[in-house]
């Protein structure tokens, strides 16, 4: 009986180790698979997407720019938004740990702030779960949050309607 005891023991032990190594590698492969797609999504950028990231914080400059600007750094936030959520689904999940945002630099601090992000968020938000919406919404108080004075419909309408050359 003793024998046998020490057998299932053992093996209970053996399959712990089994299941903490394939924790480890499962958790290893989700940090790699977001960071190649991160840098994937950084390394198309030009000198006119970065320009417009740069750009993206500063009010007098947002207020300047084209409909094409707008668009372009819609598709950058959606794709940023897109990573964030997939880490913390995965944070949510216990596939990460708590920490993996900071890990992965996607701690973007009070978002809101940004005037970019702030004119954009109103199209964006909907395009998110319900936990992206609040931690971007958290991010910022509302007091801090940069009100957007570009009218991005009236924008779109009058690119799109041609009374405005883009």
């Amino acid at each position: 009986e003793t024998l046998a005891v020490g057998g299932v023991i053992g093996s209970m032990a053996f399959v712990g180790m089994q299941i903490r190594e394939s924790n480890i590698q499962a958790r290893a492969s989700a940090y790699a698979a977001i960071g190649i797609a991160t840098s994937e999504v950084h390394r198309s950028f030009d000198a006119r997407l970065n320009r417009l990231v740069s750009e993206s914080d500063y009010p007098e400059a947002v207020q300047k720019w084209t409909l094409a600007d707008w668009e372009s750094l819609q598709r950058i936030y959606t794709a940023d938004l897109r990573m964030f959520e997939t880490i913390l689904l995965q944070v949510e999940q216990g596939l990460l740990p708590a920490d993996a945002m900071v890990r992965l630099g996607y701690n973007w601090g009070p978002i809101l702030k940004s005037p970019g992000m702030a004119c954009l968020w109103p199209e964006l938000q909907t395009q998110v779960g319900p936990s992206v919406r609040k931690a971007i919404e958290d991010s910022t108080q509302k007091t801090e949050r940069f009100e957007c004075k570009v009218d991005l419909k009236a924008l779109r309408d009058e690119t799109i309607l041609g009374r405005k050359k883009d």
